[in-house]
């Protein structure tokens, strides 16, 4: 980078500040103020009354065309691209289309315009708004750091959105730190055309690092009015419980079958960055690209896989751990019923403990919400009988006694077994209030 302010100092040593930088005064794209704005015999004015913005413009303008010029003319190992240029200077390019029959891992990407995108925000009581499948984009970035702050500079951003059934990726690749601003003014315009934008832990990372960085370049943030889904939230609710690890590469490898051979892991990728800038050419910068066209790729065909999983029917062979993930989400749904079926699915594929008390205690309280009282007693007696106190199993059952079968003998038989059980002092309060409720009851119709 250069030295501004011995720079600013040999400024303002000349009459001329065009003659300080050696070339004429730039026209178009990129160039200087118009002279005019600072009335008549600009030139012969001395530069210290110009403002200091102007005195920084005219040396940007200078390092722009020296930056520009030394990365053309090194042969760089960048994958096939062209050269972007803007009113902040240029940047680096990568177009890729996938066709309509392209299959990532075992999803074909041009089932997304099938897919139930509204189905799945809805589920997951996201508060995104589904526009029509050409409004959405997904996006990954790459970055100078992994721990955030105000210092970290995203060089690579990748971007997909649909075409009819053709997928398209833009990469936008800064050659120097001094690209940055134009590489985010062609960003903001391509953001500008979609109204929901996808990312994978983009709530935390992806987008508050753009909106800083647009903030820094005073440029308006493409963001303020666009709908977000995180699709690290939903991954999460759905596969945790079954498969622990929720990064990307290991969900795309397990739910979608893509493996994605050779990768370069992502903390090595800054250092290959700065790697780049201190030493290009460097062959290792493209396996970043490439490891960027997985996640944005990847992220589409497993929005898509999301999809299906909350809108196709369970199959038997589906984890069971997963059939209890969805369980639970469409048990606090409107499609509540739909979880029935799901946790017993869950309890004959083997569910393991304490996972498989946990799926019997919702599904008794299922049963009972559906009316179905008897099948909500017999897991209530199940259970009773575990080792561990199961505080919905014999609420429930106290419940049913009381109130389903006026058995009011044996709702206290059932709630005295409990108060004898039960090991928090919240439960036992909670058991005591209903054995009073209970034995007033029993006091009136005696």
């Amino acid at each position: 980078m250069p030295d501004f302010g011995k720079a600013l100092k040999h400024l303002k040593t000349v009459r001329d500040p065009h003659a300080a930088f050696g070339h004429p005064i730039p026209s178009g794209e990129g160039a200087l103020p118009d002279p005019s704005r600072f009335g008549r015999g600009w030139r012969e004015a001395p530069v210290e009354g110009l403002a200091i913005a102007d005195q920084l413009q005219f040396l940007r303008v200078r390092w722009q065309k020296q930056a520009m010029k030394s990365t053309v003319e090194v042969s760089e190992p960048l994958p096939s691209g062209q050269i972007e240029s803007t009113p902040f200077g240029s940047h680096y390019v990568v177009q890729t289309m996938y066709p309509h029959d392209y299959v990532h891992g075992k999803i074909r990407l041009s089932r997304f315009s099938g897919a139930d995108l509204e189905s799945l925000i809805s589920l997951m009581r996201e508060k995104a708004a589904v526009p029509p499948r050409e409004r959405i984009v997904f996006l990954d970035t790459e970055t100078t750091g992994l721990q955030g702050g105000s210092g970290m500079c995203p060089f690579l951003v990748g971007t997909g959105y649909f075409a009819g059934d053709e997928f398209h990726l833009l990469q936008y690749f800064i050659r120097d730190f001094d690209e940055e601003p134009s590489m985010l003014y062609t960003l903001g315009e391509l953001l500008g055309r979609f109204d929901l934008v996808v990312t994978y832990n983009g709530t935390a990372f992806d987008v508050p690092l753009l909106e800083t960085r647009f903030t820094l370049a005073r440029l308006d943030s493409p963001f303020h009015g666009m709908s977000h889904l995180d699709l690290l939230f939903t991954t999460r609710r759905l596969w945790r419980n079954g498969h622990g690890s929720c990064r990307l590469a290991a969900l795309e490898r397990e739910m979608i079958s893509f493996l994605r051979g050779a990768d370069i892991p992502g903390s090595m990728i800054p250092r290959v960055y700065f790697d780049y800038i201190q030493h290009r050419p460097n062959v290792a910068l493209t396996s970043v690209f490439r490891h960027n066209v997985y996640d944005v790729v990847s992220l589409a065909a497993l929005t898509i896989h999301a999809c299906d999983r909350v809108t196709l029917e369970p199959a038997p062979l589906d984890d069971p751990l997963d059939l209890y993930s969805l369980g639970r989400i469409l048990e606090y749904s409107r499609e509540w019923r739909r979880s029935i079926q799901l946790y017993e699915m869950a309890l004959a594929s083997g569910l393991a403990e304490p996972v498989r008390k946990r799926t019997l205690e919702n599904l008794s309280i299922v049963f009972r919400r559906a009316g179905d009282h008897e099948r909500s007693l017999e897991i209530c007696a199940q259970l009773m009988a575990y080792p561990e106190f199961s505080m919905t199993g014999y609420e429930g059952a106290a419940i049913y006694y009381e109130h389903g079968r006026g058995d009011l003998e044996n709702a206290q038989r059932v709630l005295k077994e409990a108060l004898g059980r039960a090991e928090s002092q919240r439960a036992r309060t909670v058991l005591k209030a209903r054995w009073d409720r209970l034995q007033q009851k029993v006091i009136r119709y005696e």
